[in-house]
């Protein structure tokens, strides 16, 4: 059995994923004071990750085992310390193409993840949200979560097929969603919903013997489509382009892409 410590955290992962893609990445909200969230930082800042954070407290830390097939289990210290709105700083969307806000810290921060949604939408700035997993949601309660994510009034939903089914994103798009929602689902097709429709893009198979890890390969495929869709690309392509960038991140140890 190998052990290896590496920078993770799903913020950290789609920065550094959309830093690889070659496009600018700001990292902004809350970090430990710790000597464990210096090195996130350091790691993030070395990508080309622009870095933008309070820090106090202590950093969040998983243990992620992973098992002979790829797939993993998390076990989650979450630290100590949070983001409070009057943290959410102007500065951060400065020049921003899209603010894009996590559905774990939507859990423990709302108020303050809230606020920087409204602060986006007052200077343009598209919103993008990546909800929890469905077992936190169904622990939160399914309607009470859906009524943090339509407070946030985002511009694109991302889920995979469990948190999907628990939020009613399994048909039609709901009234409280955004007009453009993907689900991934692993090797399987991700959907693709709009008000106009719902398209399926195939996920291209891996090499034989080339998974190793899935731990943030739904970050990946996040940052793809955000680099992708942000700078023009039709949603179906930019779609592949997460595809592309899940598929590096399945082939290394740890939930973000190599340098």
């Amino acid at each position: 059995m190998g052990r290896t410590t590496t920078a993770g955290g799903a913020p950290a992962n789609v920065t550094a994923g959309v830093a690889r893609l070659g496009a600018p990445a700001r990292f902004a909200g809350w970090a430990g004071a710790d000597p464990l969230a210096d090195g996130l930082l350091t790691g993030l800042a070395d990508r080309g990750v622009e870095v933008a954070v309070v820090r106090r407290g202590r950093a969040p830390l998983s243990t992620v085992l992973v098992h002979p097939d790829g797939e993993r289990t998390l076990l989650t210290d979450r630290g100590e310390g949070g983001l409070e709105p009057a943290d959410v700083r102007a500065a951060w969307l400065t020049d921003a193409a899209v603010v894009h806000l996590d559905g774990y810290d939507l859990l423990r921060f709302p108020e303050a993840v809230l606020a920087a949604a409204s602060m986006a939408h007052g200077t343009g700035v598209p919103v993008s949200v990546d909800v929890a997993a469905a077992t936190r949601i169904g622990r939160h309660g399914a309607e009470a979560y859906v009524e943090l994510l339509a407070g946030l009034r985002s511009n694109v939903l991302f889920c995979n097929a469990a948190e999907a089914a628990v939020l009613g994103l399994d048909g039609d798009l709901p009234q409280w969603a955004p007009g453009l929602a993907l689900v991934h689902a692993g090797v399987r097709p991700t959907r693709v919903l709009t008000r106009a429709g719902a398209w399926e893009v195939s996920v291209e198979p891996l090499p034989q013997g080339a998974l190793r890890d899935t731990t943030g390969c739904g970050d990946a495929f996040v940052a793809g489509v955000l680099a992708g869709w942000r700078a023009g690309v039709p949603v179906l392509d930019a779609v592949r382009t997460g595809h592309a960038a899940a598929a590096v991140v399945a082939g290394v140890v740890g939930g973000q892409p190599p340098d």
